[in-house]
Parts: C-alpha cells; sequence; structure tokens
C-alpha cells in the first residue's frame, strides 16, 4: 500500500470513545452537555436520553448554518454555547455561538503555523475540550492553546510540538488532549521523554513527560484510574501523578498507517482497541499490575470512527473510507465474535442515549445519513432513518448533541458549515 492510499478521512481520528462503567470522572464540568470528545465521559453517550422526534418522514429542522473555514474538529457544548475550533485564512480560531441561534458570543485567534501534509486541509483536527471554566484546544501544529469560557481571554499556550522535536506524521497533531484533576494530558510524540506530556491546567506548566514513542491520532482515556495512551505503535498504561509507565504493549504497524479511532472500555471493564490497515481489533484485560490481550480480531477494523459499548456488545463501523466497502458491526464484547453486520452504511459516528427500556444510537454516517437504532442484539432494525443536506465535503468531524440539538461541521469542500439541526 502507498502513502496516496492513506485517505484524509484518517484525520478525524480524534474521535476517539472513552467509556467506562466503574471509574468516576473527575467533575470539572456540567455532565448536562457535550464538553468535548465524545460527549461528557468520553464514551458516546449522552448524559441523559433526549426526546427525539420521529424523523421516518420529515429531515431534522435546521436551527443555524454558520461557515466553518479548514479542519475536521467537533464542536464542544456547555452552557448553552457552542465552541467551535477552526482555521481561517492565517488564523486558527476558538469562536464560542449560542446553542439555539447560533449568534456570535466571542472570537480569539491565533496566527496557524501548520502546513499542509499529505491533506491539503491545513485546520484543527482534535476537539476543542471545556473543564473549569476554560478551553483547551490542541492545533494541527501541536500547540495547545487555553482561553477562559466565558469571553474567550487567551490564558496560555505551548508549542508542545515544536519544544519536544515532535514530527508532523502524515496529518500533523491529531489527539484530543485529556483533562483529568489538576492536568492536561497531551499525546504529543516528542523525543526526550516527550511521547506523551501533562501540562499544568492552570498555566501550562510541565507537570510530567514520559515515553519517547510517536503520537497517533487516537486520544488518551482513563482506564482503571490510569491514563491510557494509545500511540503510533504501543498502547500505553501511565499513572496519572508523574506518567510512571504502569503496562504497556503493541498495537498498530509500521508504513502508511495510523491509530485513530479512541479506546473503549466494555461492561466487563475490559480494553477494545480498533485500527483498520490490517491491525484489527484486541480486547485486553488488567489483572494487577498486568495486562493480558485476551482477543485479536478484524470483526471491527476502524479506519477513524470510534465505536461505543452496550451491555455485552460493541457497536461501529467497520472498513475504510478509501478501501471501497464499509459496514456497521455488532461484536460480542467477550469473544470479539460477530453478532450482526449491516453492509453498505457508511462511516457513521455514534452517540449513545441511554433510556429505562435500554439505550438507543444514534449514527451519523459521513454523507449526512441518520439512523436512529435501538442498541439491541437482535439486528439492525432502525427505528427512523433520515438525511441532513449535503452539497459538498463530508461529516467526517465528530458531531456534538446537547438535549435534542445536534452540531455538526461539513468537511472537505470549499463552502464548509457549522449546523445546527433539531431533532
Amino acid at each position: 500500500m502507498s502513502i496516496r492510499n492513506v485517505d484524509p478521512a484518517d484525520l478525524v481520528c480524534r474521535i476517539s470513545l472513552f467509556a467506562w462503567a466503574f471509574v468516576s470522572w473527575p467533575v470539572l464540568f456540567s455532565s448536562a452537555d457535550w464538553p468535548g470528545l465524545l460527549g461528557p465521559k468520553r464514551d458516546g453517550f449522552a448524559s441523559s436520553s433526549p426526546v427525539l422526534s420521529d424523523h421516518s418522514k420529515s429531515s431534522p429542522k435546521l436551527l443555524w448554518e454558520i461557515d466553518a473555514g479548514q479542519g475536521y474538529a467537533g464542536a464542544a457544548i456547555q452552557q448553552d454555547r457552542v465552541v467551535m475550533f477552526f482555521r481561517e485564512g492565517a488564523n486558527d480560531v476558538i469562536q464560542a455561538v449560542s446553542l439555539g441561534q447560533g449568534e456570535p458570543i466571542w472570537k480569539t485567534t491565533f496566527p496557524a503555523t501548520y502546513r499542509q501534509g499529505i491533506d491539503s486541509d491545513t485546520g484543527p483536527r482534535c476537539v476543542p475540550q471545556i473543564a473549569d471554566g476554560k478551553v483547551f484546544a490542541h492545533c494541527a501544529s501541536g500547540t495547545l492553546h487555553c482561553v477562559e469560557l466565558a469571553s474567550g481571554k487567551k490564558l496560555w499556550s505551548r508549542e508542545l510540538r515544536k519544544e519536544y522535536g515532535a514530527e508532523d506524521g502524515y496529518f500533523g497533531a491529531g489527539s484530543t488532549p485529556l483533562v483529568f484533576d489538576n492536568s492536561v494530558i497531551v499525546n504529543v510524540g516528542g523525543r526526550k521523554k516527550g511521547g506523551v506530556v501533562a501540562v499544568s491546567l492552570a498555566d501550562g506548566k510541565t507537570l510530567w513527560q514520559a515515553t519517547d514513542a510517536d503520537s497517533s491520532y487516537a486520544s488518551p482515556i482513563l482506564w482503571n484510574q490510569q491514563i491510557v495512551v494509545p500511540t503510533r505503535l504501543e498502547t500505553y498504561g501511565l499513572k496519572p501523578t508523574d506518567g510512571s509507565v504502569l503496562w504497556k504493549f503493541p498495537f498498530g504497524q509500521r508504513g502508511p498507517t495510523v491509530n485513530a479511532a479512541t479506546p473503549v472500555v466494555t461492561q466487563e471493564n475490559n480494553l477494545f482497541l480498533t485500527s483498520s490497515y490490517g491491525i484489527g481489533f484486541v480486547i485486553a484485560k488488567q489483572d494487577g499490575q498486568k495486562v493480558e490481550i485476551l482477543q485479536k480480531g478484524d470483526a471491527i477494523s476502524s479506519q477513524y470512527a470510534t465505536p461505543i459499548a452496550v451491555g455485552e456488545s460493541i457497536y461501529g463501523s467497520d472498513g475504510r473510507e478509501d478501501g471501497g466497502y464499509t459496514s456497521f458491526q455488532c461484536i460480542d464484547s467477550k469473544t470479539g465474535k460477530s453478532v450482526w453486520s449491516e453492509p453498505g452504511l457508511p462511516i457513521c459516528h455514534v452517540i449513545g442515549l441511554p433510556g429505562q427500556a435500554g439505550a438507543n444510537l444514534l449514527l451519523v454516517g459521513i454523507n449526512g445519513k441518520l439512523v436512529l437504532i435501538p442498541a439491541s442484539r437482535e439486528g439492525f432494525k432502525p427505528i427512523w432513518t433520515t438525511q441532513l443536506p449535503l452539497l459538498e465535503g463530508k461529516y467526517r468531524a465528530l458531531p456534538a448533541l446537547s438535549k435534542n440539538l445536534l452540531v455538526v461541521r461539513t468537511s472537505g469542500g470549499s463552502n464548509a458549515k457549522w449546523r445546527c439541526f433539531e431533532l
């Protein structure tokens, strides 16, 4: 496989999931909104189940639409404001608008320094993260910015990729940092123990640094009170207080490949990792200080979309956008065996909607197709299906959901848009 066959869609890796059922999350943000990558707990789930209309006969209402510039970064939502991250000309832009009307609240710009790689899009790839009244935004250049959520005031910035001598890789920096306690943990990919760097939430100063591993496009999560960081070729478990390496195992392969989907924690408290390019998936279990690989397979080999874990099942897209065949899969979270498969669906981001009668899953296809299905092992049985408008580009960026309002953006076209729909 040649490098030219690595599709720009890999950028959206930020996508990454953070599902764990047995670990409490530090309360740094309101759980009622969508404060960053994959929702309140980085597991793809909304904190509560919104009441959605039946869209089997009518498309969702478009509430507002604004220009999106360049980039693949999805939005974050808190306190009825939407925080967006994109590139506009020579600047990287962090912008806040009202959730209901899309009216501007503030706009903060920084000089953009990332230059074109394999993909011509030079905008950010990482979802902005809201925590502790601040917004953290990781640029494609590897610079981490911190601004005030209320006003957009600049608080601090760190050129981490430049400071630690990290390479741009195929698409620049694309791993969304993890906020944990008083630190922001970044998959930098630098040298001299600059592979993973934790900086202070308050002022951006380095707290610890660990490994010399190249960065991936998957994002860190928390598992068993350890920081899990999927890097280019290995996945690490790090001690949150000082970055000590607790365990590691190989995942990934050399050549024109990427790790882009974020790890998932299953109901059994096992770790699920997936990648495309012939890598497949692994299911790992922790026993004391050791991590053991329980299963390997390829039933879900995701190029960049992060699956979701519900009960004893994992649901997610399989295949490559540039490979000609994709499907949506349900596999057993213990054995990794296929439970059912729905061929022909585009690559889909998945939002989990919890409910008393069981969870539903909202699938957001990169072609604008929306499908609501029950999280069931009985097969692919849509409750409704509809289509969002798509003039050009694709909905590769991660969607964000607050109440019954869905915020998405198109990428890869000359007229990219942010859009908010009422579901």
